[in-house]
């Protein structure tokens, strides 16, 4: 069985299988930042999370991930925000915006940064990256963002653990097995405080080299999201938020998220997906106060994977530092 998994992902280290290479998150919809850098800086407060996540649970090589993202805005205000009452723990009810205001928020711009490192089988993955965004009014309701992270990935064939007939292997024995590559993504942002609809394209520079007689080489796949959500206030503490993305890998693959989250009181949350041909996705999550929030997911595997793994676990915290105005749930971004 070993030797299966092995052969599989020296085929994908090496650009041979049609494959997605980025990782699955299914908490994304609370950090939509990893999809798309136009989001840097959408709040008011630096935003900090870290996850991890182990899918296919029972699989040997099954894939593992970790995650932490920081972003934050620069000379960003919104007039239209309230502070959080600890008193009686809620916005009040003047936290809408301020229809006043002759936009929602003055132009400004974002920057983040994240650092992931990823395992699948054999193939280690270590990436980091850098993010800026601009964030522009376009009228009192409607505002644009555009975004670019640029960065490195650092593919590792894990040469301990591989069970191979000829271990004095000249291809092994070389470069073949550590290379690194300079990665690129570009992203557009549209969002009022009741919906948004994103755009971007992830790891766009290939690097790959597909020279005759030359060594394999591992070329990163270009991957494209479309985002979009809506917010419906159902009653004064119950808020619905329906979701959707699709994701589209350069050789064709594609891949369909319907979500649905329920908020309520802007502390408490719980969530579904469904991953088209994939996985059933169940979340529940708590701002526990206006720094804090914890957040987990569990997958229910619909694929033929099931035959052969248990499912799929995410968990990932959230700090809103220099939250000076102690938003508790995000304005912009749920």
């Amino acid at each position: 069985m070993k030797s299966i998994y092995t052969l599989f992902f020296l085929l994908l280290l090496f650009g041979t299988v049609s494959a997605q290479q980025l990782p699955q998150h299914t908490q994304y919809t609370q950090n939509n930042f990893l999809l798309n850098p136009a989001v840097a800086g959408i709040e008011n407060y630096i935003d900090l999370r870290t996850s991890y996540r182990t899918q296919w649970v029972g699989l040997e090589g099954a894939p593992t991930s970790f995650y932490t993202s920081l972003h934050s805005s620069i000379n960003k205000n919104d007039r239209n925000t309230k502070r959080y009452s600890l008193r009686n723990g809620s916005a009040g009810k003047g936290s809408g915006a301020n229809k006043n205001n002759r936009f929602y928020i003055k132009p400004h711009h974002g920057i983040g940064a994240i650092a992931q490192v990823d395992k699948a089988g054999l193939l280690n993955t270590f990436s980091l990256s850098m993010s800026y965004a601009y964030h522009l009014p376009l009228t009192k309701n409607l505002n644009m963002s555009a975004g670019v992270t640029a960065g490195f990935k650092q593919l590792r064939l894990n040469r301990k653990a591989l069970d191979v007939l000829t271990p004095e292997d000249p291809f092994l024995a070389g470069d073949a097995g550590h290379m690194n590559k300079a990665d690129l993504g570009v992203g557009f942002w549209i969002y009022s405080s009741n919906f948004y609809v994103g755009f971007s394209g992830m790891q766009l520079l290939r690097g790959g080299k597909e020279n005759p007689g030359a060594e394999p080489s591992a070329a990163l796949q270009q991957h494209y999201y479309a985002t979009g959500g809506i917010r419906i206030r159902a009653s004064e503490l119950i808020t619905v938020t329906p979701s959707v993305m699709v994701k589209t890998a350069e050789n064709g693959l594609s891949m369909v998220d319907a979500n649905a989250k329920v908020i309520y009181g802007d502390r408490f949350w719980l969530g579904t997906s469904y991953r088209h041909n994939d996985a059933l996705t169940g979340t529940v999550g708590f701002y526990l106060n206006h720094m804090l929030d914890v957040s987990y997911s569990y997958d229910i595997t619909t694929s033929d994977l099931n035959r052969v793994s248990a499912n799929s676990h995410e968990v990932v915290v959230g700090l809103k530092l220099n939250n000076k105005q102690k938003v508790l749930c995000p304005k912009w971004i749920w």
